[in-house]
């Protein structure tokens, strides 16, 4: 039962992610932006994608239900990172600045997108968290092979070629009450 609360509120959370950015487009096209076509365009395209994400999140959660694993599709993740990040800029405040470090030759990885936009938006979220008063969010990606000695240190481990991504804040440490 535990697990089932923890599961129901990773998927509140995430919803959340997904909504907050639709429901701040959508107010920011009744204000002043509706005379903008250029910027209404933008704001519509960003309720789009983040309306289809949400349906891929009710969709993986019934898949999840069924007990079925969706099959990996080929991730280009400089992409994906770069419209995560447009998200951002658009419903965090001005005061986060978005600092990226991906090289040319970054390897595609296999996966589910919406799975790791979900692990990259919520990372986001909780770096906005620690800055209430502003700061910099870093999002590096960098290229890393699994070797046999590591994976005899590591028992999950398995030898291969893998991308590492991380997402820094100069922010403040988050405190458990």
């Amino acid at each position: 039962m535990e697990s089932l609360g923890t599961l129901a509120g990773g998927i509140a959370h995430d919803l959340n992610n997904i909504l907050t950015p639709i429901l701040a487009a959508a107010q920011l096209l009744q204000g002043k932006f509706f005379q903008d076509e250029e910027r209404s365009g933008q704001l519509l395209t960003l309720i789009e994608s983040n309306a289809k994400r949400g349906a891929a999140l009710v969709k993986q959660v019934l898949s999840f239900a069924r007990g079925y694993k969706g099959e990996p599709t080929i991730i280009q993740v400089q992409y994906l990172i770069s419209e995560i990040i447009q998200i951002a800029k658009q419903t965090f405040p001005k005061s986060i600045e978005f600092f990226t470090v991906i090289p040319e030759d970054i390897c595609a990885i296999a996966g589910d997108t919406t799975q790791l936009h979900q692990v990259l938006m919520n990372l986001l979220v909780n770096a906005r968290d620690a800055l209430p008063d502003g700061g910099n969010i870093n999002i590096s990606v960098e290229n890393k092979f699994i070797d046999e000695a590591y994976t005899r240190m590591n028992l999950d481990a398995k030898v291969g070629h893998y991308i590492v991504i991380t997402v820094a804040d100069n922010g403040i440490a988050a405190t458990n009450s």
